[in-house]
C-alpha cells in the first residue's frame, strides 16, 4: 500500500490540475464563442478519443512494462498542456487548438484507467484491492469538489496561464511518483506462442468478456447502472431549475452535497474491512443507490430532499466501483489485464452517450407532455411526482430507480453473478490465446481441463 499510495498521491495531484484546466478552458471557450455547442464538441472529442483509443491502449499496456504504461498518459498530457500554455503566452491560441488538444489528451487518457487498475494487482495484496480501488475513486471525486473553486479563484485573481502552469507542475509530480516506485512486472503469458498483431489484441478484451458469462453479466450490470446514473445527471439540473424557479444556488448546493457524499463513500470503503463475499455487498449498494439516489430524488420536491438523494447516490458509487473492480482484478490474470480492463473502459464509457441519446427524447417528447395536468400519465403517476413542468423529469428519476432496484436484485437471483465470489483464482483464459477451451470464473460449462491441483498459467509474477 505504501508504493501504491505514492502513485495515488501523484494521480490525485495531476487529477486536480487536470480538472482545474478543464474548468478554466471551458470558461475561456464560452467567453470566446458564447456557444454551448462548442463546449459540447470539446467534451465529445475528449470522450470519443478515449473510447476509440481504449482497445489499442489495452494491447500496448500488456506489451509494455507497467512503468511505461503509467507514464504514457501523464507524459503526453504534460506535453499537450505545455503546448496550450505556450499558445496562451504567445497570444495565438484559437478555439480549434483546444479542440485538438482535448482529442489528443483524451486518446492518451485511455491508458490511465486500465494501467492503474492492473498495477493495483501487482502492488497490493488481494484483500487490499477494495481499499486501493476506493482510493482511485477518491482521486476522481476530490478534484471534482475543489478544482472548479480553485480554478475560478485563480482566473479572477491572476489569469488562465497560471492555471495551466499549475497543471504542468501537477503532471510533473505524477511522473516523479511513477519513477520513484519499484514496479514488479506482470506475469508473462504462458502459451509460448508468438504475439498476435495489435489489431487482434485490440479486440481480445471484448472476446474475453464475451467468453466468460459471469463477468459478462457483471459488465452488463455495471453498464446498466452507468446509464441510469448518467440519466440522473442529465436530468438533475433542469429538474431543480424548473422546480425551484431557476435558482442556480440550489443547483450548486445539491451538486456540492453529492460530491461530498462521493468523498465520504470512498473514505468509508478504505476504512472498513473488505467483506468475504463482495457480490452481495456490491448489489446491495446498487439497490441503495436506486432507492435513495433515484426514487427519493424522483419523489422529492425540495432542496433538502434533492440534497439527500444526490448525497446517497454518490455515497454508494465508490462501494459499487471498488467491489466490482476488485472482482475483475481477482478473476483476470495479470498478463491480459491491460486488454480486458481497456475493453471494460470502452464499454463502460458508452453509458453517457447512450443516456444522452435516450434521455432527451424521453423527457421532451414522452414524459414531460404526458405529465401535464391533462397528460396520459398524469392520472397514474401524478400523485407521486405531481403534474406540470418538471414532473416528467421526476418520473424519469423514479422509473430509473425502479430499474436500478431490479438490476440490484439480479445479483441475488442469478447464479452466474453469485458464483463470482466462489472463484478466488484468476483465470488464465487459455482459449483466448490459443483457441482451446475457455475458463468461466463463475463456474460455467466451459471449465478448462486442468490436472487436479495444477495452478492457472502465469500466476507467478517476475520482478521488474
Amino acid at each position: 500500500m505504501a508504493a501504491f499510495s505514492t502513485l495515488w498521491t501523484g494521480q490525485l495531484l495531476s487529477g486536480m490540475g487536470t480538472r482545474m484546466t478543464q474548468f478554466a478552458l471551458s470558461i475561456w471557450v464560452w467567453k470566446q464563442t458564447g456557444s454551448t455547442t462548442a463546449l459540447a464538441v470539446m467534451t465529445f472529442l475528449a470522450y470519443g478519443a478515449t473510447v476509440a483509443a481504449s482497445p489499442f491502449a489495452g494491447a500496448l499496456i500488456d506489451r509494455w512494462r507497467r512503468r511505461v504504461s503509467l507514464a504514457a498518459s501523464d507524459a503526453a498530457s504534460l506535453v499537450v498542456t505545455v503546448g496550450v500554455l505556450l499558445l496562451f503566452w504567445s497570444g495565438s491560441v484559437e478555439v480549434w487548438h483546444l479542440f485538438l488538444a482535448n482529442a489528443v489528451t483524451g486518446a492518451f487518457l485511455a491508458f490511465q484507467g486500465p494501467a492503474y487498475t492492473s498495477t493495483i494487482t501487482l502492488l497490493v495484496p488481494k484483500q487490499g484491492f477494495p481499499r486501493a480501488n476506493a482510493m482511485m475513486a477518491l482521486s476522481r471525486s476530490v478534484p471534482g469538489v475543489f478544482a472548479p473553486v480553485v480554478a475560478a479563484a485563480l482566473m479572477a485573481l491572476v489569469d488562465i496561464e497560471t492555471v495551466l502552469l499549475i497543471d504542468v507542475v501537477s503532471y510533473g509530480f505524477a511522473l516523479v511518483a511513477v519513477m520513484l516506485v519499484m514496479l514488479p512486472a506482470p506475469a508473462a503469458a504462458g502459451d509460448g506462442k508468438k504475439r498476435r498483431s495489435i489489431w487482434r489484441d485490440a479486440g481480445y478484451g471484448f472476446g474475453f468478456i464475451r467468453r466468460h458469462p459471469g463477468l459478462l453479466a457483471l459488465q452488463g450490470a455495471g453498464l446498466s447502472i452507468g446509464v441510469l446514473a448518467a440519466m440522473g445527471w442529465i436530468v438533475l439540473t433542469p429538474l431543480i431549475m424548473i422546480s425551484s424557479g431557476d435558482d442556480e444556488v440550489q443547483v450548486g448546493i445539491v451538486n456540492s452535497v453529492g460530491a461530498i457524499g462521493g468523498i465520504l463513500g470512498g473514505i468509508v470503503v478504505t476504512a472498513i474491512k473488505p467483506p468475504a463475499r463482495k457480490i452481495p455487498v456490491m448489489f446491495a449498494a446498487i439497490i441503495s443507490f436506486a432507492v435513495f439516489g433515484r426514487i427519493l430524488l424522483g419523489l422529492g420536491d425540495s432542496l433538502v430532499m434533492w440534497s439527500i438523494g444526490w448525497f446517497c447516490a454518490w455515497l454508494c458509487i465508490p462501494m459499487i466501483e471498488a467491489y466490482s473492480q476488485s472482482i475483475w482484478q481477482e478473476r483476470v490474470s495479470q498478463e491480459v489485464q491491460g486488454r480486458v480492463f481497456a475493453a471494460r473502459q470502452a464499454i463502460s464509457q458508452l453509458a453517457l452517450p447512450v443516456a444522452m441519446v435516450i434521455t432527451g427524447p424521453l423527457v421532451d417528447d414522452v414524459f414531460e407532455p404526458s405529465m401535464m395536468p391533462d397528460g396520459a400519465l398524469a392520472g397514474i403517476f401524478g400523485s407521486l411526482v405531481g403534474t406540470g413542468p418538471g414532473a416528467g423529469m421526476s418520473l424519469i428519476m423514479l422509473l430509473s430507480g425502479v430499474v436500478g432496484v431490479l438490476v440490484g436484485l439480479s445479483g441475488f437471483v442469478f447464479r452466474r453473478l453469485r458464483a463470482l465470489d466462489d472463484s478466488p483464482s484468476a483465470s488464465d483464459d487459455p482459449g483466448g490465446e490459443s483457441g482451446g477451451p475457455t475458463a468461466d470464473p463463475a463456474g460455467g460449462p466451459d471449465e478448462p481441463a486442468r490436472e487436479p491441483g495444477k495452478p492457472a498459467v502465469g500466476r507467478a509474477g517476475r520482478s521488474g
